[in-house]
């Protein structure tokens, strides 16, 4: 029985062993652009919505409230994809669709609350908040760069901004991990239904 080297396949036949079936090039192209069309749907609706309107006197109830819920739903969504990840045929894709899906939610609705304060109470940070400078700092908390052009001083935006550095961790480390998790069950699931 003669065995070949990987050094004896032609360059060509290596890569082409090393690609995936064109049908799975399909599906990680629809995944890509399911997940880019979100990103930039999301980022839409971030610059179009009118946030509501003023809170009044109550700025610390109502945001706190606003942001609880959007972070109850945000928990939902996550719950959501992680049963279509553990059921999907693909659980590494979708997870990883997901995953690109659920970031950008969780800093924008940080954003928006970073912009609604900001709008609310003109001291609560270092400067004036335009949508596009709560979303820069909601950034730039998450990848934990902290430039100081912007920060937080009331307490208030310190505690909501304490809340993200702690969602953080929760959805880098906890939300990655639970993903993976579901991945692992699809696969076993899939491999189960495979006759052997």
């Amino acid at each position: 029985m003669i065995t070949k080297n990987a050094r004896d396949v032609p360059p060509k036949h290596r890569r082409e062993a090393t690609r995936p079936p064109p049908g799975q090039r399909v599906l990680v192209a629809r995944a890509m652009v399911r997940a880019a069309l979100s990103i930039v749907a999301q980022l839409f609706l971030y610059y179009l919505l009118p946030f509501g309107r003023s809170l009044g006197g109550g700025v610390h109830a109502g945001l706190g409230i606003a942001l609880a819920a959007a972070l109850l739903a945000f928990a939902g969504i996550v719950g959501i994809q992680i049963r279509r990840i553990a059921r999907s045929a693909y659980p590494g894709l979708r997870a990883a669709e997901a995953f690109a899906v659920s970031l950008p939610l969780f800093l924008l609705i940080f954003a928006g609350t970073y912009f609604v304060l900001g709008r609310e109470q003109a001291c609560a940070f270092t400067q004036a908040m335009t949508r596009t400078d709560a979303l820069y700092f909601a950034l730039t908390v998450f990848t934990t760069v902290g430039f100081g052009d912007i920060a937080p001083v009331t307490q208030t935006a310190r505690i909501i901004t304490m809340i993200q550095m702690l969602g953080n961790l929760v959805v880098v480390g906890l939300v990655a991990q639970i993903f993976l998790g579901a991945i692992t069950a699809g696969i076993r699931r899939r491999a189960s239904r495979e006759p052997e």
